[in-house]
């Protein structure tokens, strides 16, 4: 059985996943509480389908992009799960998950992760005959992603008010946007793609593994200096 960890931003996921599909999903928006929040609905999961923590064979977890806290919380927990019961670990990119979701569209799908600043992480992927990437994973803001978006094409993640209509402002008719309960991120997707990485052993370093932040780095002002 594979448990699947989600904390790259404060809408926190969990998933349990087997041979036959997903087994029990828990999705809460957590905001900055993952550390206190993570044991106890692990544990709760496994409770609801008669589950013990010895069950769990694999684990995945979202890696970004996403929240720098949130992003270390999941990473450093299921490090931690899979050295103490040696088990294997799988890192999924956030946006890839995002995408994977909305598996099958005709359209180019550009999920959207919110960086801070009026910026976002986005990558094109297609998901028609066959689910791929077509790009890495930029920082981008909105206006910047719309001048480069020539035809109809779906976003999906994280998509506020605010969001929406910057979208419907840039593109009109070219945004395709889902319902606000379909642009819920789901951690069972995520799951659903490290189970196939599993069939096939593919498998992550514990030492290498690292959060994708795709943040850039704070400058400091224009005139300010460090005290010697």
């Amino acid at each position: 059985m594979l448990l699947a960890i989600d904390t790259a931003t404060a809408l926190t996921g969990l998933a349990l996943y087997g041979p036959q599909g997903p087994l029990a999903e828990s999705i809460w928006e957590s905001g900055r509480n993952h550390t206190a929040q993570l044991l106890p609905q692990i544990d709760t999961l496994l409770r609801y389908i008669g589950a013990s923590p010895g069950d769990i064979t694999v684990l995945a977890v979202s890696l970004g992009p996403g929240s720098w806290s949130g992003l270390r919380v999941g990473l450093s927990l299921a490090k931690g799960m899979a050295l103490a019961g040696d088990l294997p670990l799988i890192g999924i990119s956030t946006l890839e998950a995002l995408a994977y979701q909305y598996v099958p569209t005709p359209l180019l799908v550009y999920p959207l992760i919110r960086l801070g600043r009026e910026r976002y992480a986005t990558a094109p992927f297609a998901a028609h005959e066959r689910f791929e990437r077509l790009a890495p994973d930029r920082n981008l803001t909105l206006s910047e992603l719309c001048a480069e978006v020539d035809k109809p094409a779906f976003f999906c993640g994280d998509l506020d008010p605010a969001t929406v209509a910057s979208l419907q402002r840039g593109l009109g008719d070219r945004a395709v946007l889902p319902s606000p309960a379909a642009r819920l991120r789901r951690p069972a997707f995520l799951a659903e793609l490290a189970w196939q990485r599993h069939i096939a052993q593919r498998y992550d370093d514990l030492a290498t593994l690292e959060p994708i932040y795709l943040g850039e780095p704070v400058r400091p002002q224009v005139g300010s200096h460090r005290a010697e």
